[in-house]
């Protein structure tokens, strides 16, 4: 008998997605990492990548469409990365979520939920940066305990953010999202993004490159 598929589910906002020293990075150490306690020492079959169609928190949600970030996310981590393309899958999975649920808060646990009842036969576990994954730990997140129940957590370390059980993982840089987001700055921009990110948010004049043109 052929042994479950191991996917690792990785949730962002894409907003935009950040290169080597952040999403892109975090990406491809899932992808090439040679095993994972949740998986009983195997490596990942897929990464699934699953950018956020409506944030939670209402404060987050002045964000480009989702068509845009969906864009970028595959951008940067299938175009950008054809090394660990044929291993990374870019999926809308939560739009379809919140579109079922009528208007019905949705969280992570939904997302999870969907995704088991689509593929029983799989074992899944979900990536989570230090912050998040003590705010899951901390109860914050939707039916938390629900969450831990139905699949394993990675979380990743981050300085300065204690709470996370790994030691290893990839070597993130301090830049983070919001910072891409209010920069007009090219040669930061280009250390922070991946060309063809860059090149996206220009030509459809995202963020500080609104009122350009």
């Amino acid at each position: 008998m052929s042994r479950p598929k191991n996917i690792v589910l990785f949730g962002l906002s894409a907003n935009p997605p950040t290169g080597e020293g952040g999403h892109a990075g975090i990406v491809r150490w899932a992808a090439q990492k040679p095993s994972f306690e949740a998986f009983d020492g195997q490596p990942a079959d897929q990464v699934w990548v699953l950018p956020v169609y409506r944030h939670a928190f209402s404060s987050k949600q002045n964000m480009p469409e989702f068509g845009h970030r969906l864009a970028m996310a595959r951008i940067a981590f299938q175009s950008e990365m054809p090394e660990v393309a044929r291993k990374v899958r870019v999926l809308d999975v939560e739009r379809t979520v919140v579109e079922r649920a009528e208007g019905a808060p949705v969280g992570t646990v939904d997302v999870v939920r969907h995704v088991l009842k689509g593929h029983p036969e799989r074992r899944l576990a979900l990536l989570l940066g230090a912050d998040t994954h003590r705010d899951l730990l901390q109860g914050r997140w939707k039916e938390s305990e629900a969450l831990r129940a139905l699949v394993r957590i990675v979380g990743l370390p981050r300085l300065g953010v204690g709470g996370t059980p790994r030691l290893d993982g990839p070597l993130l840089s301090a830049v983070s999202s919001s910072q891409v987001r209010d920069s007009h700055d090219l040669g930061f921009l280009g250390a922070a993004l991946q060309p063809r990110v860059l090149a996206y948010i220009r030509t459809h004049q995202l963020y500080a490159f609104a009122s350009d043109g």
